[in-house]
């Protein structure tokens, strides 16, 4: 089965019927614009509405709009008449592209301000569509272990759950469910929670849309339509690129609990395992990278390269690195030396980047310099070297931004340099060749994304994000399928103003 493109619609309640429906319409009309498949609306999505047998003139004028769009239509709960018992509910519906309601389902568990108003339903269900077995479950229903486990036992192919988180550690809370939950059913979750003021209470939003346990997209409080294409989706809406995360070996990351997948350190990765420089089996370490990156599609594995192993760093290439990671001072090897010029020679006919290590490391002091790699920038000017770390102190420091000065395919990565020395590369270089980087293991990367945060506030916006997102994404990723069809695959439409 295809892979439908989903939408979230994540808006303020509304009270007035009429308003709300417009406003469901125009959101509808605005992911049809993104060849979106499904859109998932909250509780209370039309507002007040009043208590009738289904379908309304108001359902089917949304019935109307997904005839003529071809998209189908997934409501949180609103409030409905059981025709023959006459008991008031709260009912989601689930309406096919041809407009037809495939199904509904009976909210069974209510706020204590809704219980004397409605009677709840009787069980879950799957209700058969085009796209597979849909769940729906809204408010309170979301949250009940018991009605997990019943949907488990139904083989769901999409479930929405329709929650309402209350406060900013709910709403945390929540989303990690999500993709656990995604997780669980090897399928896809949808968080659509309700957001403003709604009986007395406030809500605060966090649209997600989870796949397999991946997180596709992501919301926070703001009116938007989010959107997400398929589990391949490398783009989460914060746009971050971690573009020299480590990767000890003797830390597995396929086992990582998921929550760590929420926030920026769940976007793009780089991975590097320096200590594959100097294993004696760094094929097979490489291959145990390479692995781990395959599990997760927003991560890619740079190759180790060695003094005198170009044909190594060839098919490691080929076997799907995206650039490679060299340190020849542990090979007591200077950058201009002839070993170290072969994989200049390779890389000039992969035209790949190429990381360094600069700065003070295991090697000796004499191997460390960044302006040691002089020449060999002069000889090769066909692919990327990304200096990492700027060398990490002084006069380190000021050798890698003078190599990037004489250099213009020489990128400065952040990771352990000084706040100051990162302000003097971007002023000295500009935004355009200064890359973020955690430079080691996930528990350092809050410290180093908090060192950039600090200068944001110093720089536009576009300037911003190709540090933590754009120049590497265009160095490592440009050339994977994914972004070839030049679209990234999480839109986070916003109302102006």
């Amino acid at each position: 089965m295809a892979i439908p493109r989903i939408a979230v619609s994540q808006a303020p309640y509304i009270r007035d019927l009429d308003a709300a429906l417009r406003r469901c319409l125009e959101h509808m009309r605005q992911a049809a614009t993104r060849g979106v498949d499904i859109i998932v609306f909250p509780e209370w999505c039309l507002g007040l509405n009043p208590v009738e047998t289904l379908p309304t003139r108001h359902t089917e004028r949304i019935s109307r709009l997904a005839r003529e769009l071809n998209m189908m239509v997934i409501s949180g709960s609103i409030r409905a008449l059981e025709p023959e018992s006459g008991k008031k509910q709260q009912r989601s519906l689930v309406i096919e592209p041809d407009g037809t309601m495939a199904g509904s389902h009976a909210k069974m568990f209510f706020q204590p301000t809704e219980r004397p108003w409605f009677e709840p339903g009787l069980g879950v269900n799957a209700i058969s569509t085009r796209w597979g077995r849909v769940v729906v479950l809204p408010g309170l229903d979301a949250y009940d272990e018991e009605i997990w486990l019943g949907t488990l036992d139904l083989s769901p192919d999409l479930v929405v759950m329709a929650a309402n988180p209350r406060t900013l550690a709910e709403r945390k809370s929540l989303q990690e469910t999500v993709i656990k939950r995604s997780q669980d059913i090897q399928a896809t979750v949808v968080l659509a929670p309700l957001q403003g003021r709604f009986s007395g209470a406030s809500y605060v939003g966090g649209a997600l849309i989870a796949h397999q346990g991946r997180l596709l997209g992501m919301a926070d409080e703001q009116e938007t339509v989010l959107i997400a294409e398929d589990p391949e989706a490398p783009l989460i809406q914060l746009g971050v690129t971690d573009s020299t995360a480590g990767l000890p070996l003797t830390q597995s990351l396929t086992g990582q609990e998921v929550r760590r997948s929420l926030g920026p350190e769940a976007e793009r990765r780089v991975l590097i395992d320096w200590g594959l420089l100097g294993d004696t089996d760094w094929d097979r370490g490489f291959e145990q990278m390479l692995g781990v990156a395959r599990g997760n599609p927003r991560w890619r594995t740079l190759a180790p390269a060695r003094p005198d192993s170009p044909n190594m760093l060839a098919r490691f290439v080929d076997g799907g690195a995206s650039g490679a990671f060299a340190y020849p001072g542990l090979d007591h090897a200077y950058p201009w030396s002839d070993p170290v010029r072969q994989l200049g020679r390779e890389l000039s006919h992969l035209r790949k980047p190429l990381v360094v290590h600069s700065g003070p490391g295991p090697a000796p002091l004499r191997f460390d310099g960044p302006g040691l790699w002089d020449e060999f920038l002069m000889e090769f000017r066909a692919f990327p070297v990304i200096i990492h770390s700027m060398g990490q102190r002084s006069p380190y420091l000021e050798e890698a931004i003078t190599l990037a000065e004489r250099h213009l395919h020489v990128y400065l990565e952040t990771s352990h340099a000084p706040i100051g020395a990162i302000k003097e590369a971007i002023r000295t270089i500009g935004p355009d060749r200064v890359l973020f980087g955690s430079g080691g293991p996930p528990q350092d990367f809050h410290a180093e994304w908090e060192k950039v945060e600090r200068l944001e506030p110093e720089m536009s916006a576009e300037a911003f994000q190709k540090i933590v997102n754009l120049n590497a994404r265009r160095l490592f990723f440009h050339s994977e399928g994914a972004d070839r069809r030049g679209q990234a695959k999480v839109h986070p439409f916003r109302r102006p103003g």
